[in-house]
């Protein structure tokens, strides 16, 4: 679904920061989120809004009944993409991985950017190495 959605936001002047189809209450829903820098307004989650309905009934990639729902990342604005960790190089991170790695999964910290597919943090002035592939869920920490 990134792939098909990420040129119509890109040509609207935003980024794409994440995608997720899920089913919440029994209902579909497609959530996109977006930014750019400034941040995005109403109308620019509406414009995306728009041209995403539009694609999604030429492609008819979704089948049934579903709600988009388009939205700015907010405040916890979550890393996505290995590009994510750089552009946040000095911010605090939190970051959960889908395995252990020597014995932890979770991490808060400072971002130190992205070394060989590894996403460097120092906590508490140890430097950790995440593996890129390892992460499950990861968003920046505001007021941090």
């Amino acid at each position: 679904m990134r792939s098909l959605i990420e040129p119509i936001v890109s040509a609207l002047g935003v980024q794409l920061v994440d995608v997720r189809s899920l089913t919440e209450h029994g209902r579909s829903v497609l959530r996109v989120m977006v930014d750019r820098e400034g941040g995005v307004t109403v109308g620019d989650c509406s414009s995306v809004s728009r041209e995403i309905e539009t694609l999604l009934d030429v492609e008819e990639s979704i089948r049934g009944r579903y709600d988009l729902e388009v939205s700015s990342p907010g405040l916890d604005r979550p890393l996505v993409t290995e590009a994510d960790f750089v552009r946040y190089t000095g911010k605090v991170a939190s970051i959960k991985t889908q395995e252990s790695i020597e014995g932890r999964r979770n991490y808060k910290g400072a971002l130190q950017g992205v070394v060989e597919g590894n996403i460097v943090m120092t906590i508490d002035g140890k430097e950790f190495r995440i593996p890129v592939g390892f992460v499950e869920k990861a968003h920046l920490v505001w007021g941090s």
